[in-house]
Order: C-alpha cells, then sequence, then structure tokens
C-alpha cells in the first residue's frame, strides 16, 4: 500500500474506497486508481462546496450566485451577459437567468439593454453586490478553504500544476 492510498483510510472515504475495490474485481481490466481519483476530486470539490454553501446561504446566495458575483467583480466595471456568466459558471443559460433574476431582486446586480445590440442584456456589479462581495470573500476564505491548511506551500503548487494539467487533458 503506498503513502497516498493510506491517507484516503479516513472514516468518510473508507466505505467509498472498498466499494471501488468490489466493482474493480468484478469488472476486469478497471482503472482503480482513476476511478479512486475521480471520487476523491469528487469528494474534495463536494466539501469545499458545502462549506462554502454554508456561509453563503446566511445571506441568502449559493456557490453559483456567488460565482456570478465575483465574475461581475472581475470584469472592472464592464458589463457581462448571460452567456458570458453561463460559460464561466458551467450552468446553463436558463440556470443564469434565474439567477441574475435574483440577483436583481436583491439589488446586487443590475441588468441594462445593451446600447449596440438591443436582443442583448448588460449585467452590472451594483455597489451593494461589490461591498456584498469584500464582505463575503474572506469568510469563505477562512471557512471553506480551511483544508488547504494541511499542505504545504510546495503542495498547493504541486496541487495547482497537478489541477490545470487535468484540466487540460479535457479541451
Amino acid at each position: 500500500m503506498n503513502e497516498i492510498h493510506d491517507q484516503t483510510d479516513i472514516p468518510s472515504f473508507s466505505d467509498i474506497e472498498n466499494r471501488i475495490d468490489r466493482v474493480c474485481a468484478r469488472v476486469p481490466g478497471s482503472n482503480r486508481q482513476a476511478v479512486l481519483l475521480k471520487m476523491l476530486l469528487q469528494h474534495v470539490a463536494g466539501g469545499f462546496n458545502s462549506r462554502m454553501n454554508q456561509v453563503l446561504r446566511e445571506y441568502g446566495l449559493n456557490r453559483i450566485s456567488f460565482l456570478a458575483l465575483i465574475m461581475l467583480v472581475s470584469s472592472q466595471g464592464k458589463p457581462l451577459n448571460p452567456s458570458d456568466l453561463a460559460e464561466a459558471t458551467g450552468e446553463s443559460r436558463a440556470n443564469v437567468t434565474r439567477i441574475c433574476d435574483e440577483l436583481v431582486a436583491k439589488e446586487l446586480l443590475s441588468r441594462e439593454p445593451n446600447p449596440e445590440d438591443r436582443r442583448r442584456i448588460d449585467l452590472y456589479l451594483a455597489p451593494h453586490g461589490d461591498e456584498l462581495v469584500k464582505e463575503l470573500l474572506p469568510k469563505i476564505q477562512d471557512y471553506a478553504f480551511v483544508a488547504f491548511q494541511v499542505l504545504s506551500g510546495d503542495e498547493c503548487d504541486q496541487l495547482e500544476t497537478i489541477l490545470k494539467k487535468l484540466l487540460a487533458g479535457f479541451a
């Protein structure tokens, strides 16, 4: 057993790992490590999302609505449109429209017709949305990203490199 395998023997994951072992034993040619890594990534992402949503829920937001606000902050005052947000969040255009409706109702973003193309809608971060992001981001970093504290700076750098390499494999 290697060091990485030993570290997965945490109570919340050992049952899943045992199930992976049983399935791979029944299916010849299964790539146990690929399945295990995929499940580990899924559970890590789920842990981050769950902790992040715990913070956001207090403000009537969810991970996708917060990501939409972050995208608007990053646009530095330039408008985005719902398609931009759908692409950035990985959500459907219909879901992004619903999220934008909620954010407009909370006065966190504003919608304006595009002056050059009447069919397009421009989205802008409202002042209250900017203030909320500034308030929430440190809370999310303190609470949701606490898991990164188990990694050294070098390990974080290595993880970033590996995850970018994996992501590029989908291109």
